[in-house]
């Protein structure tokens, strides 16, 4: 019976696979228009999302949100293209439309192929699962310590990123290396309220099915934190309530307050973006609290000032189809040039820029001077490779990667899967922003999300070694 179920899934995924290959056999034949791919697009990344979050149950998985992201980043440009404030020639647009609707179609082939793959059944309480909760628990045991220690670290580096205005950052960025840059940043990051507060949080969900008072403290840290100049976490601050608390919400609900947390979070975006500005933690604040209290006299468009920070990395993607294949050929030595990025630059001086920084360099180049950057859209990387064809193939190994982590966080499940996704889940806004694949498994993957979470674990495994054990009499 159990592979009968099995061949039938792998029947549905191979059903979904042909419908795909017809849809972009058609999208080839009749796609001479870029209405065609604009419609397409829309359709698409509805069917994708309703299926991969089950008929909109589960909005926050992995692939929905992937998918959606991919679009989400095209609306500012995309309506400012048709309202004809960006000028595009009508074979831009084709290319333009065409390559986000290949890039739709390329995910979702990853991640069917994945699952095609491998086996689709879910492992219960494997060795691997045990003692990753195991660590878990044993670092929510720890929970006050870890916060102790978060706050020393927290105080004495400042609210800001790096204890530093932005403007600073700036000359910080330009006069470190990046090897250097990672290890000053590695204990505030092992040991952020972000992340002891996601502990927090998923441990009282497991436990209690409420919040304790650490929790709303870690959260007021949080907040505090996000105001300072860390945007990226309140999304993921959002993600963690709602990934732990989700089974307890009442499914007609989900929809509105995601839509609801959607508009908050620009409109929080815009506030940090504006404070940023001051010079220090108290200037911050003060011009936070500046720009709300003139929330009566703003219009819709002063709200969504944060809409912006998904204008900026597409306008890259823009900037590319207008100069490429014209004024500069298609890089077929990209994703050589993506795996050499591994190597430390002060092994390999000579080592070719990552990619935003080769745009900036490009066609920013005063920018460039000033030590200023611009995140790189997905799609970038893609269509520099080799066009809409690269971005396909950029997105169906993106698929596949996500489809892994999936299997990975439901495998290991219970309190300790719904912490690693959630502490994951912004580096999925990086994906969006990110270059290439290489990179990305080694930013994000490995030096963002398991060297961390191994230090912390680590630690708290060491700690609990030390404390002297009660003997039972």
């Amino acid at each position: 019976m159990v592979g009968l179920m099995k061949k039938l899934h792998l029947a549905s995924n191979y059903r979904i696979l042909f419908i795909f290959i017809v849809i972009s056999s058609l999208c080839g034949i009749v796609a001479i228009r870029w209405q065609f791919w604009l419609i397409f697009e829309i359709a698409l990344c509805m069917v994708l999302v309703a299926y991969f979050s089950k008929g909109f149950r589960d909005l926050l998985n992995i692939h929905s949100v992937a998918t959606g992201l991919i679009v989400l980043y095209t609306l500012p440009s995309s309506i400012l293209i048709l309202q004809g404030k960006i000028a595009l020639s009508d074979t831009e647009l084709l290319m333009f439309f065409s390559a986000i609707g290949m890039g739709l179609v390329g995910y979702a082939f990853g991640v069917l192929f994945f699952k095609g793959l491998f086996s689709s059944k879910k492992k219960k309480n494997t060795q691997l699962s045990k003692k990753i909760n195991a660590l878990f628990w044993l670092a929510y045991k720890y929970r006050y310590v870890l916060t102790f220690i978060a706050c020393i670290v927290l105080f004495q580096s400042g609210l800001m990123p790096k204890g530093i205005s932005y403007r600073e950052s700036i000359t910080y960025r330009v006069e470190t290396t990046v090897v250097t840059r990672y290890f000053n940043s590695l204990i505030p990051t092992v040991f952020s309220v972000l992340m002891i507060a996601m502990i927090s949080i998923v441990g009282d969900s497991k436990k209690h099915k409420k919040l304790s008072w650490l929790s709303y403290l870690l959260i007021i840290l949080v907040v505090l934190s996000v105001i300072g100049g860390h945007r990226i976490w309140v999304i993921a601050l959002f993600a963690c309530f709602m990934i732990s608390f989700q089974p307890y919400l009442k499914r007609k609900y989900m929809l509105p307050v995601v839509i609801l947390a959607f508009f908050s979070t620009f409109v929080m975006s815009g506030a940090v973006r504006y404070a940023r500005g001051g010079e220090t933690s108290i200037e911050v604040i003060k011009k936070f609290y500046e720009y709300f209290s003139n929330f009566k006299n703003m219009t819709f468009t002063d709200l969504m000032w944060g809409w912006s920070s998904l204008n900026s990395p597409f306008s890259t993607f823009i900037t590319l189809i207008k100069n490429i294949p014209e004024n500069i050929n298609f890089d077929y030595l990209a994703y050589a040039r993506d795996f050499v990025l591994l190597i430390p630059k002060a092994i390999y001086p000579e080592r070719p820029l990552p990619y935003n920084e080769w745009y900036v360099k490009t066609f920013e180049p005063e920018l460039f001077k000033i030590g200023g950057g611009k995140t790189f859209y997905v799609l970038g990387f893609g269509y520099l490779f080799a066009g809409p064809i690269g971005v396909f193939i950029h997105l169906f190994l993106f698929g596949a990667l996500f489809e892994w982590l999936n299997k990975v966080f439901k495998m290991i499940g219970t309190a300790a899967g719904l912490f690693l996704y959630s502490y994951f889940f912004v580096e999925l806004l990086r994906f969006v922003m990110g270059c290439g694949f290489i990179v990305f498994i080694k930013a994000s993957l490995i030096l963002n999300f398991v060297i961390p979470i191994t230090l912390l674990f680590l630690f708290t495994f060491v700690l609990d070694s030390l404390i002297p054990k009660k003997v039972k009499s």
